[in-house]
């Protein structure tokens, strides 16, 4: 029972989210200054849900920073190329150290696969 109910849940996020998605993309083509309005109060309903202040200050200064950073693109492209690098800087910087450290907490050695 609790499964057709959590599909029948599943099912309507997923709709809701293809309406939401829809929207927000025909406002980005015709209205720009209405969908980065919308995006903006979007992130902040997000930050402001968190409970933690300490959380929120630390998204609300990482979203800041995002948002300086992609001011200075210069262009949809450029924008693309910094958020790419981003990701690439935050994984290996990041997340791959994370792997790697529990690995060897898992396996008792490192993978060998990055120095």
């Amino acid at each position: 029972m609790e499964s057709l109910k959590w599909q029948k849940e599943k099912e309507k996020r997923e709709k809701a989210s293809l309406e939401r998605h829809a929207r927000l993309s025909k406002l980005f083509k015709t209205d720009r200054l209405a969908f980065e309005r919308e995006r903006k109060e979007m992130i902040d309903e997000l930050i402001n849900s968190v409970k933690d202040e300490g959380k929120r200050s630390r998204l609300r200064a990482f979203q800041d920073s995002w948002d300086k950073k992609m001011r200075g693109a210069g262009s949809s492209h450029n924008r693309f190329v910094l958020a790419q690098t981003f990701f690439g800087e935050h994984f290996h910087e990041v997340w791959n150290p994370a792997i790697q450290k529990y690995n060897v907490i898992l396996n008792g050695k490192p993978d060998g696969r990055n120095p």
